[in-house]
């Protein structure tokens, strides 16, 4: 168990994933009606499908790690990559508290330029970049898919 504690650490991390997607699929979708009827009606088919590929991914995954099939051992000891990981871990956090009050539009450039800038990008490159991934992601969902991006306080969509 030691010689792949981090492995272990993420593959908890990533279970935990469909777990809140079960969860929400039984109580919110549930309280809404929409986790029931044919594909058109049904909002919880899709979340469904992908919380159980995830838990088959993860059972696969703790299988490799049970039978030692893992290629390199990840011991918790401290790596020179170490806090840059840290601080992303802590800006996806933050993230995901906030994109429901600030928005799709403010969340996600904040959340790309802090990134590129932690893995050393210029500010200028990254806030382009930023801003290009930000239209471009809203553009596929609400333009295409026809998916509602959290608006924030603005009430703010470019393909709504």
């Amino acid at each position: 168990m030691r010689r792949y504690a981090y492995d272990w650490i993420v593959w908890a991390a990533l279970l935990s994933v469909p777990a809140v997607v079960f969860w929400q699929i039984k109580t919110s979708l549930a309280e809404q009606e929409v986790a029931s009827g044919g594909p058109l009606e049904n909002a919880a088919i899709f979340p469904a499908i992908i919380g159980w590929v995830l838990v088959a991914l993860c059972g696969i995954q703790a299988a490799r790690l049970i039978w030692g099939r893992v290629g390199q051992a990840s011991p918790l000891k401290r790596t020179p990559t170490t806090p840059a990981a840290l601080m992303a871990s802590a800006l996806f956090v933050a993230f995901l508290l906030s994109l429901s009050w600030l928005g799709y539009y403010v969340a996600v450039p904040l959340l790309m330029v802090a990134l590129m800038m932690l893995f050393g990008v210029r500010v200028f490159t990254a806030l382009i970049f930023a801003a290009i991934l930000t239209v471009a992601v809203a553009f596929i969902f609400e333009g295409l898919l026809n998916v509602v991006l959290p608006l924030g306080p603005w009430k703010f969509t470019l393909f709504g």
